[in-house]
């Protein structure tokens, strides 16, 4: 069916934030470890503060730190980065006031564990990146959509989406099964770095031309490790 090779992978340890580059990373039942294990939500209820409502909280990144020289460990809590560069820890009694003012959160902010990243992990595919850039006659970032995996492969832009849901996909030398596409909420209309600009016409072209998908999940039982330059195959 297709045959290609993974080129990047990402993590976001806290969700709505921007995340860190890996070069391997372990998935399981429960999905991309160390992917959205942290998210923020307005204080005492369970209303996420998320991109979509806040753009400027992608501004923000997260990162775990390098444990035993493994730079792609999971372990511990991740330290944050605002869009100045000035780290914090979890810990840090400011943290929470200054992520809300930076973000225009008026009601403040609480960072929390979540449930995840929903058990599956996010591939997007080259040629279809390519293809809407293409389309939109701008270059279209990755980071929009943010993948837990950017593969290259020998199939047409978007042919993916006509894979039929439960395929299996190989990944290295890992099983996984094509769960389902994945369907857009507005947050790729938003500039991903914080800077708080809104393409409105690319939100139209993912709604209108491409049935407001872009980009496969996928889901492994088993454990499981991957790295760049893995192939991946169906």
């Amino acid at each position: 069916m297709f045959a290609g090779e993974i080129q990047k992978l990402w993590r976001y340890p806290v969700k709505g934030l921007r995340g860190e580059p890996l070069t391997s990373a372990v998935v399981d039942a429960a999905g991309m470890a160390g992917d959205r294990r942290l998210g923020v939500y307005e204080p005492g209820t369970d209303k996420a503060v998320w991109g979509g409502s806040h753009p400027k909280l992608m501004g923000w990144e997260a990162a775990f730190p390098a444990q035993c020289g493994t730079a792609d460990s999971s372990a511990g809590d991740p330290v944050l980065y605002e869009a100045g560069g000035a780290a914090w820890g979890l810990d840090d009694a400011g943290l929470p006031a200054r992520l809300a003012e930076t973000i225009d959160a008026k009601k403040g902010v609480e960072i929390r564990p979540t449930k995840g990243s929903g058990e599956r992990i996010l591939v997007v595919f080259e040629a279809s990146l390519k293809a809407l850039s293409e389309r939109m006659g701008r270059e279209i970032e990755a980071a929009r959509f943010r993948p837990n995996v950017i593969a290259s492969a020998d199939l047409e832009p978007f042919a993916e989406y006509k894979i039929p849901i439960g395929t299996p996909i190989r990944l290295g030398d890992n099983e996984f099964v094509l769960h389902k596409p994945c369907e857009r909420c507005v947050l790729p209309s938003w500039t991903p770095d914080g800077s708080n600009e809104r393409d409105k016409e690319l939100h139209r072209a993912i709604i209108n031309e491409l049935d407001n998908h872009f980009g496969l999940y996928l889901k492994t039982p088993e454990r499981a490790i991957i790295r760049v330059g893995d192939k991946i195959a169906a």
